[in-house]
């Protein structure tokens, strides 16, 4: 028996086995996401919403409008896809960058994974800070996600690590209504090419200096990670640097990579 309970605007789902298997499947399949039992509770949270906003009452309702509707699919991709992230996140990535890249060389980077467009512009910011030319394509598979970075306006809880300085030179402050926010300035935005993009199944979108892919193989199983490391090393020209996040590495994969240090590769 498959249950769901409707309480004022909430929605309780219920997933039978072969329910979250399914839709493990369908996500997997799409953008090599593994969402195992650890992600049970998250699956059924990001489920709950999309089945509130669409008014469907069953999961197995639910099933039949994504597999008619090819915009609300892309909806529910991009609610069991998007992970928390701010500005300056993980920062001793840019750091490494800066310190050791050289100026006259005309940079070409990817952020391939640049959810609401922190990471992208946090990269703009330090690299316009150290006179570096450069632009970035930043691609995500989420269009909810995209749409946030292209619009640059940010809780500014989001830039709480984000030096005074640079703060100021970067970004306007709202007004009013808007005085909890940001806004990215177009002097930033101008060097930031959004567009979507999946990692698992798309072309690489050009050939770069430098790729950011941080915090979403973690989500990958080794046959994933495979196929999307073989990918970025095509991405990179000789000498370019692959940045993984933090607690991510290229354990198990076959790579022809040389390890910089924890995180940071070159090809």
């Amino acid at each position: 028996m498959r249950n769901v309970w409707w309480r004022s605007h909430q929605i309780t789902v219920e997933l039978t086995e072969m329910q979250h298997r399914t839709l493990r499947d369908i996500v997997y399949e799409e953008c090599g996401i593994n969402l195992h039992e650890g992600k049970h509770e998250l699956l059924k949270a990001r489920l709950a919403k999309r089945m509130r906003i669409v008014k469907t009452r069953e999961v197995s309702e639910y099933l039949k409008v994504i597999e008619a509707d090819p915009k609300e699919f892309v909806n529910f991709i991009d609610a069991v896809s998007t992970n928390h992230t701010y500005f300056f996140r993980e920062n001793h990535h840019c750091e490494f960058v800066v310190k050791n890249t050289d100026k006259s060389e005309y940079l070409k980077i990817w952020s391939s994974a640049c959810s609401s467009g922190e990471e992208p512009y946090s990269i703009a910011i330090q690299l316009l800070e150290g006179g570096y030319r450069f632009d970035i394509v930043a691609s995500d598979i989420s269009n909810t996600m995209l749409d946030v970075a292209r619009r640059g306006i940010y809780h500014k809880d989001k830039v709480r690590f984000v030096p005074k300085r640079a703060l100021r030179e970067y970004f306007q402050r709202g007004q009013k209504k808007w005085e909890e926010f940001v806004r990215v300035k177009t002097t930033v935005k101008s060097l930031v090419a959004f567009g979507r993009h999946n990692l698992v199944t798309d072309m690489s979108p050009g050939e770069f200096n430098i790729i950011f892919c941080r915090n979403v193989m973690i989500y990958f199983d080794d046959t994933t990670k495979q196929q999307v490391v073989e990918k970025l090393y095509g991405s990179l020209r000789k000498g370019g640097l692959l940045i993984l996040g933090a607690a991510e590495g290229l354990v198990k994969i076959r790579h022809g990579f040389q390890y910089v240090q924890p995180s940071i590769y070159r090809k």
